[in-house]
């Protein structure tokens, strides 16, 4: 009878204190089975550092090492009771912030310098949306690089995380064999002469590039490349600025041309429209009314690009 008593006192404890669980879990990930080669963080439970506030909700999180290998788990807490997200392998730093109503997480590996190597940091970016009282995955990307997956719809719950759809989604598809495109005559090419088209929008600077091999619109802020969308071959691309709106046009030699139409908010171009033909992939207005997830100009890869067209 003791025993039981001791074992409910236990359960009641762990219950009461929710980073002691959190630890308990990330303990568990790692098969850690002795305490002398295990390194548990928080050391304090009440560590602001470790938390952040999302009300009526709390995102937890509680770090673990042994020896050579790290990993971190995550929960909410919620009423008084602790829901286990996910946990993740590899990771010794976790940067946690909110914008609006997203949740964002930097899942990081951090490599000290030594005196003969740089130091490196590598992981991922994820941001959640609330969903009907359920986070969802609403981005993905490797660290300082571009999403490679996004989605408004409430596809990846926080709990289905894990290693292996991390690396999943942030892997790019095998490339594409490209069929050989015709190169024109040099009579050809001197018929066709588009119009070079050079503009400014507040810190943006826009141009229109032909090549031989693509024609494309580039992006640029204070002189720094921010996007470029190209055609492969023979193709023409163009551009209209009217107020705080731009449309980028491009139109392949053998396709409706699709337009992207985006809009300056707060310094930033954020996609509002991505129309070929009669086709509408994408508009904000109805899509995301409320403007949740802005599309930013950082984001449209062709990959993600092509992501909204087969959604």
């Amino acid at each position: 009878m003791p025993r039981f008593f001791y074992a409910l006192f236990c359960v009641t404890l762990l219950q009461a204190n929710p980073m002691q669980t959190l630890k308990t879990w990330t303990k568990e990930f790692l098969n850690a089975q002795t305490k002398e080669n295990t390194t548990l963080l928080p050391k304090a439970s009440d560590d602001p550092a470790y938390k952040l506030e999302f009300a009526p909700y709390t995102l937890l999180y509680a770090l673990g090492s042994v020896g050579p290998n790290s990993g971190v788990c995550l929960g909410v807490l919620f009423k008084g009771q602790l829901f286990k997200g996910f946990c993740a392998h590899g990771v010794n730093v976790v940067h946690l912030s909110k914008d609006r109503e997203t949740l964002r997480l930097e899942l990081l590996n951090r490599t000290p310098a030594t005196p003969t190597t740089a130091p490196k940091e590598t992981g991922y970016t994820l941001t959640f949306g609330l969903i009907k009282g359920t986070f969802y995955l609403t981005s993905l990307a490797r660290l300082n690089q571009p999403p490679t997956y996004y989605s408004t719809a409430p596809t990846y719950a926080m709990g289905a995380i894990n290693d292996a759809l991390l690396d999943k989604l942030t892997t790019p598809p095998p490339p594409l064999a490209q069929a050989k495109v015709p190169q024109p005559t040099p009579s050809q090419s001197a018929a066709f002469a588009p119009k070079i088209q050079t503009a400014n929008m507040g810190d943006y600077s826009l141009s229109t590039i032909y090549g031989p091999k693509e024609q494309c619109v580039e992006i640029k802020e204070y002189d720094r490349a921010r996007g470029r969308f190209c055609l492969a071959g023979a193709g023409v691309v163009g551009f209209k600025t009217q107020g705080p709106y731009l449309e980028l046009h491009l139109k392949p030699a053998d396709a409706p041309a699709f337009i992207l139409t985006f809009e300056s908010v707060e310094g930033d171009l954020e996609l509002k429209r991505y129309t070929q033909g009669s086709q509408v992939f994408y508009n904000q207005s109805k899509d995301d009314p409320h403007n949740t997830h802005p599309l930013p100009l950082s984001a449209l890869t062709p990959k993600f690009l092509q992501g909204l067209k087969l959604r």
